[in-house]
Order: structure tokens, then C-alpha cells, then sequence
């Protein structure tokens, strides 16, 4: 089922080959196309290490060609999006040329980065002198596959490349009299893509059986391949330009929300939760421009939680002296001393979150403001649906003289980022190192790809996790499974120590 959390924004100009948020584009005034997306669709710009990494897959998988810097041409001088996919994988769709070039998964079983590429994705990476991962199969087999969904059997194949395992991402390609050697493939030759179910050595020592299961299926046809746009920084200045009428009216709208709040709708002082993320500087910004010229003071807070990247606390120091303020920081020391008291925090008991984040913070509040703050952040509906759920304003749960206010609720990832671009503002590196999101390094909502990715880049940090869980697992009876993955929830690890398969809540793997 989609899941629709707010109006679909994103839509792209063929013309200027640039991603735009309304149905006109900013530089050349003609009409975008909308782009086919998965809900909630909050996608973000791709940036270089993005890409890198992307190509690098490619490589590994399919054998394509990179270029110098190490990055396809499928992906030189234009905009490349990242839209994550809601569900219980880390799964994330790769946007260009307005279409779905595919979606890079972690594989939990192989412990590897993939990608599942579109039909359109199949026939670019074609042109980049693909040769792994392909099965070519007799003409006669094209209407079987395109009217009737025929998976490809064994008799309709003539090639198949030798590293094909069960289980793989395939391309599908039909043979012409220009590939007949095997190494001379065309986007023109592209059919569709699929699974295979067979891996080389029983496709050659097979006559019958399914070989591939057919997930997407097109004529053959060349690529639409749209123009270049430019370097990364030129591609920036051209996506603010296309959407700068979207932009100012999603700005206008909240920094007047954000002035309406203080003045009519409560006395409270006004205060900016700073958390180093995207959002909730976008939020930082916005305060700038509601409250600067209107002789409205207003405090900035961050919550150290004792588990924070160094690129985050750097950003701290780059805030304060970028825009002359001093952030008062609510830090706490609790966390590594209640793991043995509580366990490890999972998604059903995030205890992290009262004791390193809600007590520290509260403790600040209670001192400096007597009669309770308006506390504006980053939060939008686009992030879970929790979150689409929540009003404008609003009490806080935890925090008895904090009201809340989301300013940017109705905000997109997009509209954040094209916001940070046009202020030249001095994000969190992390983004740049293929995050999503930034917080604590050890996060029970994390899935196993987001905390591959801070094994490898700060294994240290990770380390000392993995020495917690080992240890507790130890003391507690839990096996590895838990250590790799099952610590995120409690129940599970309740199961683990009593052998319990409670078909209520599934078995514990």
C-alpha cells in the first residue's frame, strides 16, 4: 500500500532536465512532467561520494566502464536524486533524467550494496559496456514476455554471462545480428530486468527450467537520455533558479507563521531546537528572517546526547561562528552508564531518548524560562507517518513548559536542501559521506545498511558497540543473530533467552 503522507511535489522540466516543485520551471517557463516516485517521496540531491559509491556498485555488479574520477558517465554533469523507500529494508530509488534509474539495497544475506535497476536504468548501463549480470534470449521469446509475462525458460536462452548466482539482478537482452559475438550489446537490445533462478553452470547444464523471473518488461528502444546540465555547482545555482517561485512561497509562508505564532498565538520566548541536522537549520534560518528585523530575541538549543559523529559537533562551532551565536547545549553523560541497567534501547523501548535527550533538556528549560518556551523544529509530515499526523502546535508530551511548533511541516527534503543551497549554508558533512539522516551514531531505528555505513567509515565508534552487545549477549544468553541486528528490538531478545516462538509477534531469526 502507498504511503501518502503529503501532497507529491516533485516534478521535473525534460527541457532543462532539472528537478522542480511546481508545474512550471523557473528558467525556461515551460510546463515539468510529473515524476513517477515512491510515497511519501522525499527525495534529495545526490552528492559526489553519493554518486561515487553508486558507480561503484555498477562496477561490481555489472561490469560497467568509470571515468577518471572513479563515477559512471551515466551520471556526469547532472542532478541525481535519492529517495528513500519506506519498509523494513534499506532500500533507496536513484532519480535522473526525471525517471527512475533504479534502487540500491543493502543485502542483509551477502552483506553487500546492490542495485535493482529499471528497464530505462537496464539500457544506460548497457551503453556503459555492461558484461555481468545478462542473459540474452531468442527473438521469438519477446511477445511471450511482453504480452503474457512469461518468466524466461531454458530453451529461449543462447547467453548467459558465467557469473550469474541464484538470486541475482539480471538484464535481459535480446539477441541481433550486432551482438552475436556477445560483446557488442545496445540499449536497443535491452528487454527487461528480473531475478535469475538459476545460476551459470545450471543454465548451461539445463534444457528446461526457469532461468529468470521477469520483473519488468519493455520493447526494446534506445535510452532517453536528457542533456547535461553542468558541474555541481552550476547545477545548484540552475535547481534554485527553476524553482525559485515554489521556494518563496514555501519560505514566505513560514517565516509568517513563525512571526503569527510569538505575537498572537502565545507569550511564551522563543527558542530553536538545533539538532545539526538539514531540518532543523532550515528552522535556524527561517528564524533569522522572521525575528531579525523584528527585534524578536530567541535562544538556540542543542542536545548532546554523548553519542554524537565529530562532524556533527563540528557543525555546531560552524553554526556559532558563521552566524555570530552563542547555541546553549542541554549534554548528557547517562547513556553508557544506564546500558547495563536498561539494555540496549530498541524501536519498542527508546529509552535513549528520555534519559540522553528529554531529562537534559527539560533540566535547561525548567532553569531558564519560568513560565515554559515555544520550542520551534525541524519535524515534517514527509519523515513517518507519526509525524504527517502532528499539528503545526502542540504540547509536549514530555517536557511540561514546552509547547512545539514545526514551521516547516509541510516541507519536502527538497525544499530543505534548495533552501540550505540558496543561503549558502554550512551543512552537516555528513550528508556528504551518503547519510540520510544525522543523529546518534547507534540509533535502534537504524536499518543494517545505515549502520554499514558507520562501521566502515568510523569503525572505532562502531567497535565500541559491538564490544557492548557482544559482552551483554555473553552475560544475557543471546546469540548472534541478536548481536547483528535483533538488539533493536526488546521482544526479541525476551524470545532469544526463553526459546520463545510467540507466533503473535513472529519468530525471532
Amino acid at each position: 500500500m502507498k504511503t501518502i503522507l503529503g501532497k507529491l511535489h516533485l516534478r521535473w522540466c525534460m527541457d532543462c532536465n532539472m528537478p522542480v516543485l511546481d508545474k512550471k520551471c523557473g528558467i525556461c517557463g515551460k510546463n515539468t512532467t510529473e515524476v513517477k516516485i515512491t510515497p511519501p517521496a522525499d527525495p534529495r540531491p545526490a552528492f559526489d561520494e553519493d554518486i561515487t559509491m553508486i558507480s561503484k556498485i555498477l562496477k561490481n555488479q555489472f561490469g560497467i566502464t568509470l571515468n577518471n574520477n572513479g563515477q559512471s558517465n551515466i551520471f556526469k554533469n547532472k542532478i541525481v536524486l535519492i529517495n528513500k523507500i519506506p519498509g523494513t529494508d534499506y532500500m533507496k530509488e536513484i532519480m535522473l533524467d526525471g525517471i527512475l534509474f533504479g534502487i540500491i539495497k543493502y543485502n542483509e544475506e551477502k552483506n553487500t550494496w546492490v542495485i535493482m535497476p529499471s528497464v530505462d536504468g537496464a539500457r544506460r548501463i548497457i551503453n556503459e559496456n555492461a558484461n555481468k549480470k545478462l542473459i540474452v534470449i531468442n527473438r521469438e521469446v519477446i511477445p511471450f514476455v511482453l504480452k503474457k509475462h512469461a518468466s524466461i525458460l531454458r530453451p529461449g536462452v543462447i547467453w548467459a554471462s558465467e557469473d550469474i548466482e541464484v538470486e541475482d539482478d539480471v538484464i535481459i537482452l535480446v539477441e541481433n545480428d550486432n551482438n552475436k559475438n556477445n560483446d557488442d550489446f545496445k540499449d536497443i537490445d535491452v528487454l527487461g530486468v528480473g531475478r535469475s533462478r538459476m545460476s551459470y553452470h545450471e543454465i548451461v547444464n539445463s534444457e528446461k527450467g526457469m532461468v529468470a523471473k521477469v520483473r519488468k518488461s519493455e520493447n526494446p528502444k534506445p535510452a532517453n537520455i536528457l542533456k547535461e546540465t553542468g558541474a555541481p555547482s552550476e547545477n545548484i545555482e540552475k535547481m534554485i533558479e527553476a524553482n525559485k517561485e515554489p521556494m518563496a512561497k514555501f519560505i514566505n509562508n513560514s517565516v509568517g507563521f513563525m512571526r503569527n505564532t510569538i505575537k498572537e498565538r502565545t507569550n511564551k520566548p522563543p527558542v530553536v531546537a538545533y539538532s545539526g541536522g538539514k531540518d532543523s537549520l532550515a528552522v535556524l534560518l527561517l528564524a533569522f528572517e522572521a525575528f531579525n528585523n523584528e527585534n524578536i530575541n530567541f535562544d538556540v538549543i542543542f542536545s548532546d546526547t554523548e553519542l554524537e559523529l565529530p562532524e556533527t559537533l563540528k557543525n555546531i562551532q560552524d553554526i556559532e561562528e558563521t552566524y555570530g551565536i552563542n547555541i546553549i547545549t542541554a549534554k548528557s553523560t547517562e547513556f553508557w552508564k544506564k546500558l547495563e541497567e536498561m539494555g540496549p534501547p530498541g524501536r519498542d523501548n527508546r529509552w535513549c531518548s528520555e534519559v540522553c535527550k528529554m531529562k537534559p533538556l527539560e533540566k535547561i528549560i525548567n532553569e531558564k524560562y519560568e513560565k515554559g518556551c515555544l520550542t520551534f523544529v525541524g519535524l515534517r509530515k514527509y519523515e513517518s507517518m507519526n509525524r504527517s499526523k502532528k499539528p503545526r502546535i502542540w504540547r509536549s508530551p514530555h517536557i511540561k513548559k514546552q509547547m512545539l511548533s514545526a514551521p516547516i511541516l509541510n516541507w519536502t527534503a527538497m525544499h530543505v536542501w534548495i533552501y540550505l543551497f540558496m543561503k549558502g549554508a554550512p551543512y552537516n558533512k555528513l550528508y556528504e559521506q551518503c547519510f540520510d539522516r544525522v543523529g546518534c551514531y547507534m540509533c535502534p531505528a537504524m536499518e543494517l545498511g545505515e549502520m554499514e555505513l558507520i562501521r566502515n567509515i568510523y569503525p572505532d565508534y562502531w567497535k565500541k558497540w559491538d564490544n557492548f552487545l557482544e559482552k551483554y549477549a555473553e552475560t544475557h544468553n543471546l546469540d548472534d543473530n541478536w548481536i547483528k541486528s535483533g538488539w533493536r528490538w526488546s521482544y526479541k531478545q525476551e524470545n532469544n533467552k526463553n526459546n520463545i516462538q510467540d507466533k503473535s509477534m513472529g519468530t525471532y531469526e
